[in-house]
Formats: C-alpha cells, sequence, structure tokens
C-alpha cells in the first residue's frame, strides 16, 4: 500500500483542522511504513491506540468549530465522526486480539475514510460556513 501525500486538495482552508488531518495522514503512514518493516504487533497496536486518541480530539475541535460558526449540519456530522469513531475502536480491538492479518483492511479504511472525509463533509462544511459567513 502506498503511502498518502497531503496534498492541496486535503486542505479545507482553516489551519486547525488541516494541521490535524496532516497529523492523521501522518500516522496513516507510519502504520503503513510499520507494516511493510515488519515492526512488533505491539508497536502498531499503541500506534493505532494513540490514533484513536487524536482522532476523538480532532472530532471534539471540529465539531466546536462547527458550534461556534453555527453550522446546521453539525448533527449530521457528529453521527459520521462517532460512527468512524465506533469502527476504528472495533478494528483496533480485533487487532489487539490477535488478527493482525486485519491491517491491511485498517489502513484501507482508514486512508479511504480520511480522504473522502476530508474531502466531501469536512470541505463541504467549511465551504458552507464561509459562504454564510459573506466569505
Amino acid at each position: 500500500m502506498q503511502t498518502v501525500e497531503f496534498i492541496d486538495a486535503l486542505k479545507c482552508g482553516v489551519p486547525k483542522i488541516d494541521n490535524q488531518h496532516k497529523a492523521l495522514v501522518d500516522m496513516i503512514n507510519f502504520l503503513i511504513q510499520a507494516r511493510e518493516d515488519d515492526t512488533p504487533t505491539e508497536n502498531i497496536s499503541f500506534v493505532l491506540g494513540e490514533m484513536n486518541k487524536y482522532v476523538y480530539l480532532h472530532f471534539r475541535d471540529e465539531e466546536q468549530f462547527m458550534l461556534e460558526n453555527f453550522f446546521p449540519g453539525l448533527a449530521k456530522h457528529k453521527v459520521i465522526h462517532e460512527t468512524f469513531e465506533a469502527k476504528v475502536r472495533e478494528l483496533q480491538q480485533l487487532y489487539d486480539e490477535g488478527e493482525t492479518e486485519l491491517l491491511d483492511e485498517v489502513l484501507e479504511f482508514l486512508t479511504n475514510w480520511l480522504v473522502n472525509h476530508i474531502q466531501g463533509e469536512d470541505l463541504t462544511m467549511v465551504q458552507e460556513i464561509q459562504s454564510n459567513m459573506g466569505l
């Protein structure tokens, strides 16, 4: 699996959110490289756990941004976040229970979801907020 490049198309124009998205891409890339390097399972599990924590914090920051800017799609966006968080926790638990062959599935899911979410929901959210602000 190829690493993910944090290109301009993955930027939504809000520096704090863009920086957090880049950090998530970096974590995914670390996991991709760790898989290639046959990094010990416990190290990969640790990074997955840290990624879970970071995703939680990032989503709360994003949701706070939406709340502060009166984004009408906040409730729907929160559900999308919660669904993702539950799936990542589930995949990490399976991995921790010894189903290490799932790492490819985990990486593909994380990569596809993150790219599609940023380019879809997040970009739309920021554009709508900017439009409502007259920017």
